[in-house]
Protein backbone atom coordinates (compact mmCIF):
# COMPACT_ATOMS: atom_id res chain seq x y z
CA UNK A 1 0.00 0.00 0.00
CA UNK A 2 1.21 3.51 -0.74
CA UNK A 3 3.06 4.80 2.30
CA UNK A 4 1.51 2.19 4.64
CA UNK A 5 0.23 5.07 6.77
CA UNK A 6 -2.95 3.53 8.09
CA UNK A 7 -4.42 4.64 11.41
CA UNK A 8 -5.91 1.74 13.33
CA UNK A 9 -8.65 2.84 15.71
CA UNK A 10 -10.88 0.79 17.99
CA UNK A 11 -14.44 2.05 18.48
CA UNK A 12 -17.85 0.84 19.56
CA UNK A 13 -18.78 -0.59 16.16
CA UNK A 14 -20.00 -4.05 15.17
CA UNK A 15 -17.91 -4.57 12.05
CA UNK A 16 -14.54 -3.39 10.79
CA UNK A 17 -14.48 -0.66 8.17
CA UNK A 18 -12.00 1.42 6.26
CA UNK A 19 -12.47 5.19 6.03
CA UNK A 20 -10.63 7.66 3.82
CA UNK A 21 -12.60 10.79 4.66
CA UNK A 22 -9.56 12.84 5.65
CA UNK A 23 -7.31 11.42 2.92
CA UNK A 24 -5.51 9.23 5.47
CA UNK A 25 -6.68 5.59 5.55
CA UNK A 26 -8.25 4.62 8.87
CA UNK A 27 -9.12 1.06 9.81
CA UNK A 28 -11.92 1.14 12.37
CA UNK A 29 -12.11 -2.06 14.41
CA UNK A 30 -14.65 -3.17 17.02
CA UNK A 31 -13.24 -2.59 20.53
CA UNK A 32 -13.34 -6.16 21.78
CA UNK A 33 -12.63 -8.09 18.61
CA UNK A 34 -10.22 -10.64 17.27
CA UNK A 35 -10.04 -9.08 13.79
CA UNK A 36 -6.54 -9.05 12.35
CA UNK A 37 -5.76 -5.55 11.04
CA UNK A 38 -3.04 -6.82 8.68
CA UNK A 39 -5.40 -9.36 7.08
CA UNK A 40 -8.12 -6.76 6.54
CA UNK A 41 -5.67 -4.25 5.06
CA UNK A 42 -4.12 -6.89 2.81
CA UNK A 43 -7.55 -8.04 1.61
CA UNK A 44 -8.54 -4.48 0.70
CA UNK A 45 -5.11 -3.20 -0.40
CA UNK A 46 -6.09 -2.72 -4.05
CA UNK A 47 -9.31 -0.88 -3.15
CA UNK A 48 -7.44 1.40 -0.72
CA UNK A 49 -4.79 2.19 -3.33
CA UNK A 50 -7.46 2.99 -5.93
CA UNK A 51 -9.21 5.35 -3.51
CA UNK A 52 -5.93 7.04 -2.52
CA UNK A 53 -5.10 7.55 -6.20
CA UNK A 54 -8.58 9.02 -6.77
CA UNK A 55 -8.08 11.41 -3.82
CA UNK A 56 -4.70 12.47 -5.18
CA UNK A 57 -6.23 13.26 -8.60
CA UNK A 58 -9.15 15.15 -7.04
CA UNK A 59 -6.81 17.17 -4.81
CA UNK A 60 -4.71 18.15 -7.83
CA UNK A 61 -7.74 18.98 -9.99
CA UNK A 62 -9.43 21.17 -7.37
CA UNK A 63 -6.45 22.71 -5.58
CA UNK A 64 -7.09 26.19 -7.03
CA UNK A 65 -10.86 26.39 -6.60
CA UNK A 66 -12.29 29.61 -5.23
CA UNK A 67 -13.11 29.47 -1.53
CA UNK A 68 -16.16 31.61 -0.85
CA UNK A 69 -16.45 33.79 2.22
CA UNK A 70 -19.81 34.35 3.83
CA UNK A 71 -20.85 34.80 7.43
CA UNK A 72 -22.66 32.07 9.32
CA UNK A 73 -25.80 34.23 9.26
CA UNK A 74 -25.64 34.71 5.47
CA UNK A 75 -25.01 31.00 5.02
CA UNK A 76 -27.96 30.05 7.25
CA UNK A 77 -30.26 32.43 5.33
CA UNK A 78 -29.10 30.93 2.03
CA UNK A 79 -29.70 27.36 3.22
CA UNK A 80 -33.09 28.25 4.70
CA UNK A 81 -34.18 29.75 1.36
CA UNK A 82 -32.92 26.69 -0.50
CA UNK A 83 -34.81 24.41 1.88
CA UNK A 84 -37.98 26.37 1.15
CA UNK A 85 -37.37 26.02 -2.62
CA UNK A 86 -36.73 22.29 -2.30
CA UNK A 87 -39.78 21.82 -0.09
CA UNK A 88 -41.97 23.22 -2.85
CA UNK A 89 -40.52 20.75 -5.36
CA UNK A 90 -40.52 17.72 -3.03
CA UNK A 91 -43.60 18.45 -0.93
CA UNK A 92 -41.75 17.77 2.32
CA UNK A 93 -40.07 19.90 5.01
CA UNK A 94 -37.50 18.87 7.61
CA UNK A 95 -38.68 18.53 11.20
CA UNK A 96 -35.61 20.44 12.40
CA UNK A 97 -32.56 22.14 10.87
CA UNK A 98 -29.20 22.22 12.63
CA UNK A 99 -25.96 23.94 11.65
CA UNK A 100 -22.63 22.79 13.11
CA UNK A 101 -19.14 21.77 12.12
CA UNK A 102 -18.91 18.13 11.09
CA UNK A 103 -15.70 16.15 10.69
CA UNK A 104 -16.65 13.70 7.96
CA UNK A 105 -19.64 14.88 5.92
CA UNK A 106 -21.32 17.90 4.38
CA UNK A 107 -24.73 17.13 5.86
CA UNK A 108 -26.95 14.40 7.22
CA UNK A 109 -30.64 13.59 7.52
CA UNK A 110 -32.02 11.57 10.43
CA UNK A 111 -34.92 9.13 10.29
CA UNK A 112 -36.92 11.70 12.25
CA UNK A 113 -36.49 14.24 9.43
CA UNK A 114 -33.84 16.37 11.15
CA UNK A 115 -31.26 17.77 8.72
CA UNK A 116 -27.84 18.81 9.96
CA UNK A 117 -25.62 20.99 7.76
CA UNK A 118 -21.86 21.31 8.11
CA UNK A 119 -20.93 24.96 8.55
CA UNK A 120 -17.97 24.29 6.22
CA UNK A 121 -20.51 24.45 3.39
CA UNK A 122 -20.39 28.23 3.70
CA UNK A 123 -17.06 28.15 1.79
CA UNK A 124 -18.61 26.45 -1.26
CA UNK A 125 -20.15 28.03 -4.35
CA UNK A 126 -23.94 28.50 -4.21
CA UNK A 127 -24.56 25.77 -6.82
CA UNK A 128 -22.93 23.14 -4.58
CA UNK A 129 -24.79 24.33 -1.50
CA UNK A 130 -28.02 24.09 -3.50
CA UNK A 131 -27.10 20.52 -4.48
CA UNK A 132 -26.30 19.47 -0.88
CA UNK A 133 -29.55 20.97 0.40
CA UNK A 134 -31.61 19.22 -2.28
CA UNK A 135 -29.71 15.95 -1.69
CA UNK A 136 -30.57 16.02 2.02
CA UNK A 137 -34.15 17.05 1.35
CA UNK A 138 -34.57 14.03 -0.94
CA UNK A 139 -33.55 11.88 2.03
CA UNK A 140 -36.79 12.98 3.67
CA UNK A 141 -38.49 10.91 0.97
CA UNK A 142 -35.88 8.19 0.36
CA UNK A 143 -33.57 7.36 3.28
CA UNK A 144 -30.91 5.54 1.26
CA UNK A 145 -28.87 6.04 -1.91
CA UNK A 146 -30.61 3.41 -4.02
CA UNK A 147 -31.84 4.01 -7.57
CA UNK A 148 -35.09 5.71 -6.53
CA UNK A 149 -33.09 8.35 -4.63
CA UNK A 150 -30.83 9.09 -7.63
CA UNK A 151 -33.84 9.22 -9.98
CA UNK A 152 -35.25 12.11 -7.92
CA UNK A 153 -31.85 13.84 -7.80
CA UNK A 154 -31.48 13.52 -11.60
CA UNK A 155 -34.73 15.43 -12.16
CA UNK A 156 -33.12 18.57 -10.67
CA UNK A 157 -29.40 17.85 -11.25
CA UNK A 158 -28.88 16.00 -14.52
CA UNK A 159 -25.10 16.02 -14.05
CA UNK A 160 -25.16 15.09 -10.35
CA UNK A 161 -21.92 13.09 -10.69
CA UNK A 162 -20.09 16.34 -11.44
CA UNK A 163 -21.55 17.88 -8.28
CA UNK A 164 -20.44 14.86 -6.27
CA UNK A 165 -16.91 15.12 -7.67
CA UNK A 166 -16.77 18.85 -6.94
CA UNK A 167 -17.86 18.18 -3.36
CA UNK A 168 -14.96 15.74 -3.01
CA UNK A 169 -12.65 18.36 -4.46
CA UNK A 170 -13.79 21.03 -2.04
CA UNK A 171 -13.70 18.56 0.86
CA UNK A 172 -10.01 17.85 0.39
CA UNK A 173 -9.23 21.46 -0.50
CA UNK A 174 -10.78 22.70 2.74
CA UNK A 175 -9.11 19.97 4.81
CA UNK A 176 -5.76 21.54 3.93
CA UNK A 177 -6.73 25.20 4.53
CA UNK A 178 -6.64 27.39 7.60
CA UNK A 179 -10.14 28.87 7.73
CA UNK A 180 -11.79 31.23 10.20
Amino acid sequence: MQGDNVLIIKRKVKYPRIELKTGVPMLILPQNSNFCADEILQKHREWINQKLEFIKKIEEKYKNQKIYTRSNNDFIKLVTNLIDESAIVLGKKPSKIIFRYMKTKWASCSQQGKITFNLMLKYLPPRLIRYVVFHEMVHLLVPNHKQNFWNIIKKQFKNFNQYEEQLFGYWFLLQNKELN
